[in-house]
């Protein structure tokens, strides 16, 4: 699997030392997540690389890195660059997931 776990302990690290993370906010009892999930690690099977993480944040278990990034709902997807997050959204909208992974590639 291309994507690795976000935690409390790490979020600083990975977005510091990487020039492209994005990021799947999600949770356990979360349904849309659930629907959007296979679609972002798939997508991450293709895409990832040196410069492009793909990172899983379990806002459940990881709360205070949730409150760093004001997640208000779930899932809310991450991109940032260079340490700066450039982008955001939230739900499993599997459509606008692709265009914007897909995006960043060019």
């Amino acid at each position: 699997m291309a994507t690795i776990d976000m935690t409390d302990g790490n979020y600083q690290e990975i977005i510091a030392n990487n020039k492209l993370v994005v990021v799947d906010s999600w949770a356990e009892w979360c349904a849309p997540c659930r629907k959007s999930t296979p679609v972002f690690v798939e997508m991450s099977d293709k895409m990832a690389s040196d410069d492009f993480i793909f990172a899983k944040l379990d806002t459940q278990h990881n709360q205070e890195a949730a409150a760093a990034f004001k997640i208000l709902s779930l899932p809310t997807f991450l991109v940032f660059k260079d340490g700066n997050l450039s982008n955001r959204w939230t739900g499993a909208d599997i459509g606008r997931l692709r265009k914007e992974l897909t995006a960043l590639t060019k």
